[in-house]
């Protein structure tokens, strides 16, 4: 059970920049079909949490504690490293826009393939096992995290507000990460 929580907090601090709720928030606001956009975002990413809730799973059966927690300091430090950085592409929802629902669906799998948030489910799921629980805590956790977005729009993350709130949640992933690596090492307890 402590892997909904973990998954649910990390993902919600390694999507603090509102990326998917941005996009989201353009497609819905362009598309006359915006239950299926919902939905078709929600599905692709349920798809991806639950692949790498089970690669996690099945790490964890084949790796040791410790390197099960030197890949959850990895995640936690490149999800604080993708919150920083300052030349990442903006999404672009222009062909997302005039797609067909099957073009759109096929886009979000691949757009969401490799994303931070399944990262860290994966990697949480590596250390406990419990890859159900973490993929339901970073889906509660990437919502969580878009609701803002969704609700007030894209103009949020401009913000100096939302700016202070990413530099937070980077500098907790850093310090997680951190000090998950010190305790793969066994320099802390």
């Amino acid at each position: 059970m402590d892997a909904i929580m973990l998954a649910l907090v990390a993902v919600l601090l390694a999507n603090a920049d509102g990326r998917s709720g941005i996009f989201l928030s353009h497609l819905v606001g362009a598309r006359p079909d915006r239950r299926l956009v919902v939905a078709i975002f929600y599905t692709s990413f349920i798809v991806h949490a639950s692949v790498a809730a089970v690669a996690g799973a099945v790490a964890n059966r084949m790796i040791g504690q410790g390197v099960a927690a030197l890949l959850v300091a990895f995640a936690m430090l490149s999800a604080a490293a993708g919150l920083l950085w300052r030349g990442r592409a903006a999404v672009a929802a222009d062909m997302a826009v005039t797609a067909s629902p099957a073009a759109l669906a096929g886009r979000m799998l691949l757009v969401q393939f490799g994303d931070r948030s399944h990262f860290l489910i994966g990697a949480l799921a590596a250390t406990s096992g419990a890859g159900q629980w973490a993929a339901a805590g970073g889906v509660v956790g990437w919502t969580l995290a878009m609701l803002p977005f969704l609700a007030f729009g894209p103009a949020l993350a401009g913000q100096r507000a939302a700016c202070v709130i990413v530099w937070a949640a980077a500098a907790i992933l850093l310090l997680w990460g951190a000090r998950t690596a010190l305790g793969a090492f066994g320099l802390i307890g």
